[in-house]
């Protein structure tokens, strides 16, 4: 559920004299209310989930309310807008880098796994959360902002 979490995270991250720490709180409200319009149907009505076998992996396919207001591709462009803007928008670095790590994901996700795009795109953000996981581990944040981290 990206669309929540990273807006959240670069709003966290981001120091309280910011002038974007506000637009990254609309970032956030904007995930989580565009997350729950994604995912709350699809609890209430499961049968909106169809999932087939395409190329030996797996296909999310079915209806999403979105799809009722606007088409597919334009719920997809906005997801994806929620996730890769805020992190490039940052004033770290790092959190420029994963932004660049999003991206990349995508380009793979498009050109080579257009045949299961959900599920591809699901494993292929678990694998760009590693990159987070290092900035962590390595710690970037405090030696960009060691006021934050301290």
């Amino acid at each position: 559920m990206w669309p929540i979490w990273i807006p959240v995270s670069v709003y966290v991250l981001e120091p309280p004299d910011s002038p974007r720490k506000n637009l990254f709180l609309f970032f956030a409200a904007i995930g989580i209310a565009f997350g729950l319009l994604l995912y709350v149907p699809h609890v209430i009505n499961p049968d909106w989930v169809e999932v087939s076998v395409n190329q030996d992996s797996l296909a999310y396919e079915g209806t999403m309310l979105l799809d009722y207001l606007m088409p597919r591709w334009m719920t997809y462009l906005i997801y994806l807008f929620l996730i890769i803007a805020p992190p490039l928008m940052s004033r770290y670095l790092h959190m420029r880098f994963f932004g660049g790590t999003i991206i990349a994901v995508v380009v793979i996700d498009i050109l080579l796994l257009r045949y299961a795009y959900i599920s591809f795109f699901c494993l292929l953000a678990g694998l760009g959360t590693l990159h987070l996981i290092y900035i962590i581990l390595r710690n970037k944040c405090a030696r960009e902002c060691p006021m934050l981290f301290a």
